[in-house]
């Protein structure tokens, strides 16, 4: 019996995919934050110990914890470093951008985009300096929000109110800066905005009982601090950077007092998730008021594009790994136009090539400027989309792919 060419072509797809999965989970050089983050909540759910769970502050929500708690249990099968504990626990994380890419590649075909195209969107989404940088740094848990932002937008341009306030809910689940997905999600439903935003809440919530219950204070203080936001350095991939005030400290260094140049913002800076949150919102709110609801595709992924932004230029601990919810924004921009080739994130992953790989290298000044100018290029081309007379319309899913989310 002949295989139809198409199948073959679809297998080998996934294949590639679960194996550069698996590879990079599996690969991981070094835990980064995890020991000190994520660590000491996920060993709590590895040897049965809620209460030590529920006690515990990561900077991060439960969902990818209790996720990545049954495959970081494979490591005991073999010797159960910490380091392979950390990779197994990886494992679900990149198989969210997996499943994300693979998704957006039928969506792709069935809007005529070629093998070639297909292609290219997976291995965009998986082969990218923003995805490393998760898992060296410790951080898989973006990967797994990312995927859930970008996925509920996807369900909502289709109307499907359940589907995204099931994955919205999620993905405040996983990690608290999804929050800036609310709104863009909710404004590109057609109908029934407040009982997507209270599914997604209650959503959440279920997901987060064990550790309110277990721990409620330890839970709210944790909250908070995550808020607020204190730290002062900014990183150079931040718009902070060129901006914030130069200081001098005087250090030992082998027995010799050495000045140390750094800069540091004001108190400000210990409100800053806060405001960054409040800007996006006044975004949004803006772009609500100019442009007709619901939003159109092509609006809905350029306010997504610039909440998730504004969120990492905007903040002091800017890591590469913020910009995966944008770079995955991007590619399922590409990939519901229906685009030969997923352009916008083609230039996404270079662009963040040359800013993480090769200039992260050279000298501070010349590294942060490059980002600024980036960032702010790439700005201006999201607000030239919404401020443009016509949006394109959005062409509903085809029936079995919709099926299949």
């Amino acid at each position: 019996m002949r295989v139809p060419v198409k199948h073959v072509s679809d297998a080998a797809l996934v294949a590639v995919a679960l194996l550069i999965s698996v590879h990079a989970a599996l690969a991981a050089p070094m835990a980064g934050d995890y020991p000190g983050d994520g660590g000491p909540a996920l060993a709590a759910l590895l040897h049965g110990n809620l209460q030590a769970f529920a006690s515990a502050t990561p900077a991060m929500g439960d969902l990818s914890l209790l996720i990545r708690a049954p495959f970081a249990a494979l490591a005991y099968v073999g010797r159960p470093t910490e380091l392979e504990i950390y990779r197994w626990g990886v494992l679900p994380c990149a198989l969210s951008v997996a499943v994300l890419a693979l998704w957006l590649a039928g969506i792709a075909r069935a809007r005529g985009t070629g093998v070639v195209g297909q292609w290219a969107i997976v291995l965009v989404a998986l082969v990218n300096p923003l995805v490393s940088s998760a898992i060296a740094l410790g951080h898989p848990e973006e990967l797994m929000t990312s995927s859930l932002c970008v996925g509920a937008l996807i369900v909502a341009l289709d109307g499907r109110i359940v589907s995204s306030a099931v994955l919205l809910g999620l993905a405040l689940a996983c990690k608290q800066w999804a929050v800036v997905a609310v709104l863009p999600v909710l404004f590109a439903l057609e109908r029934g905005r407040v009982r997507a935003l209270l599914g997604a809440l209650a959503t959440a919530a279920i997901v987060t009982v064990p550790e309110v219950v277990g721990a409620p204070m330890s839970y709210l203080n944790n909250q908070l601090f995550l808020a607020r936001g204190e730290w002062r350095v900014p990183s150079t991939s931040s718009w902070w950077w060129p901006i914030a005030p130069t200081r001098v400290a005087h250090v030992l260094r082998d027995g010799n007092t050495v000045a140390l140049t750094y800069r540091r913002l004001p108190a400000i800076a210990d409100s800053l998730h806060s405001l960054i949150v409040a800007v996006d919102v006044l975004v949004v709110a803006v772009v609500a008021r100019a442009r007709r609801l619901p939003l159109r595709r092509d609006d809905a992924f350029a306010l997504m594009a610039i909440v998730m932004l504004l969120r990492c230029t905007l903040d002091t601990e800017t890591m590469p790994y913020f910009h995966t919810a944008l770079l995955l924004d991007l590619l399922a921009w590409d990939a519901l136009a229906g685009e030969r080739l997923p352009l916008r994130a083609l230039a996404g992953a270079a662009v963040s090539y040359v800013l993480f790989e090769r200039l992260s290298a050279g000298p501070i000044e010349a590294s942060s400027l490059a980002y600024a100018a980036a960032t702010v290029v790439a700005l201006l081309l999201f607000v030239r989309t919404l401020v443009a007379r016509a949006s394109s319309p959005v062409r509903p899913l085809p029936r079995r792919m919709a099926a299949s989310a």
